[in-house]
């Protein structure tokens, strides 16, 4: 009989809140922030506090590894502005608190090291302005597609080089894998875009509703383009010699040319 495999030990991350030390620290205030961070972060019964380390006042959780994904997805989603607004609303109570209380600055530590989320801690002098929800479409080649999550990125070159980063499900992203570094496509969906306190506006989202292939290099060619010129409508094409009448032209002629009929012959005589 094998033995159950032991369940591998969470790591640690850590919230940084540069106002208080532990001894200094209102049981209260502990409280309220380690509320709006279980809200922030969505995975509350997988988060769970171990101690409080000396110096600034910096809980320590172990974050059970399969949540781990969830919430580095989470972080993103709050990055972007795309979290849901419970999430939103949580981030944003723990930053006026860090302001209120003082702080220079707090921050989730991922157990790299690295800061997985900084909490704007100082007003700004010209605030910006979103996220915004907008319909649009983009053309572009899918130079890009693949991906492990439900909502799969796709990269789109459009005409100017620049490269835009849209998303889509999976059924919709193998249709358009079928066109990749072949042919312009038309996205279409909703975007969200934020306006920074330069005015500048960035587009931070792009999900796909739909699509529709535009052109290929067949499309685009020299013959094709050759043949849909011969098939625009024209009384010159019904001539019998269409050269010598302009030549006819050129040299001066006075004589207009015959006005046709739709049977194809002169209506004179």
């Amino acid at each position: 009989m094998k033995k159950p495999r032991k369940k591998k030990k969470p790591d640690e991350y850590r919230f940084k809140i540069d106002a208080y030390s532990p001894e200094t620290m209102p049981l209260s205030v502990l409280a309220n922030y380690l509320h709006d961070l279980a809200e922030m972060l969505g995975e509350d019964k997988s988060a769970h506090l171990i101690r409080i380390e000396d110096g600034c006042t910096c809980p320590v959780m172990l974050i059970d590894r399969e949540a781990q994904p969830k919430i580095e997805r989470r972080v993103r989603e709050i990055e972007s502005g795309d979290a849901p607004p419970k999430a939103m609303d949580a981030f944003h109570r723990i930053s006026r608190r860090l302001r209120d209380d003082n702080a220079e600055s707090g921050a989730i530590v991922g157990p790299t090291g690295d800061n997985l989320i900084i909490f704007p801690v100082r007003e700004q002098a010209s605030p910006g302005y979103g996220p915004f929800k907008q319909s649009g479409a983009i053309d572009g080649v899918p130079v890009m597609v693949g991906g492990t999550k439900e909502q799969v990125p796709i990269h789109l070159e459009g005409r100017d080089k620049k490269q835009y980063v849209c998303y889509a499900t999976r059924s919709l992203a193998k249709k358009i894998a079928a066109y990749l570094f072949t042919t312009v496509i038309r996205v279409e969906g909703v975007a969200r875009w934020i306006r920074s306190p330069e005015g500048e506006w960035e587009m931070m989202r792009f999900e796909i509703a739909d699509f529709q292939p535009l052109a290929d290099e067949s499309d685009i060619s020299l013959k094709k383009s050759i043949e849909e010129l011969r098939a625009i409508p024209a009384k010159w094409k019904e001539l019998d010699d269409p050269v010598a009448e302009l030549l006819r032209i050129r040299q001066g002629a006075n004589e207009p040319i015959a006005e046709l009929t739709c049977n194809g012959h002169s209506s004179e005589g």
